[in-house]
């Protein structure tokens, strides 16, 4: 319930292998969170930043370029 009331930009980069937190929670966070963006992560589990860096690190890069243009 809380997380509609957070309204700063967030990113949420998420393995689309997860089965600790699974994708399903990721959807269901970026539709609360008002300013949010969500980054997949293929062939990816729950740490996406040890498990496919580059990837996470492009998602995020992506994402604070975003920022930087829409701030």
């Amino acid at each position: 319930n809380e997380l509609t009331k957070l309204h700063i930009p967030s990113c949420l980069i998420w393995g689309r292998e997860d089965r600790v937190t699974p994708p399903s929670v990721a959807e269901e966070f970026h539709q609360l969170l008002p300013k949010s963006d969500l980054y997949w992560v293929e062939k990816c589990g729950h740490a996406p930043m040890m498990e496919r860096p580059e990837e996470f690190n492009a998602a995020l890069e992506d994402w604070l370029n975003k920022q930087q243009q829409h701030p």
